[in-house]
């Protein structure tokens, strides 16, 4: 099965990181796919939720959900919750 993995922001037209996380899944053979998922602010918590299916691997954030995605996922590392901000979300066991 292919995974998934992408990023999280509004607007995504200036955001390099599909091309670059692509091109590190497929230099390591790694069967999954890197895309930018551009999503309006009042639609973040149903694109989070979404990470929970096995398909997904986690997630980048960028502005303007960098903040408001804490609220969505179950736990957040001490380090992102003191910065007040959130760049990664990892899947683990099914928990955010």
């Amino acid at each position: 099965m292919t995974l998934k993995a992408g990023i999280f922001g509004y607007p995504l037209g200036h955001s390099i990181s599909p091309a670059f996380q692509q091109a590190a899944f497929d230099h390591l053979g790694f069967d999954a796919t890197y895309d930018a998922w551009e999503t309006l602010p009042a639609k973040l918590g149903e694109a989070v939720s979404e990470l929970r299916v096995d398909a997904y691997l986690g997630a980048n954030v960028t502005v303007p959900h960098k903040q408001a995605v804490q609220q969505h996922l179950d736990a957040i590392n001490p380090l992102a919750a003191s910065i007040g901000a959130v760049n990664t979300i990892v899947k683990e066991d099914g928990r955010l």
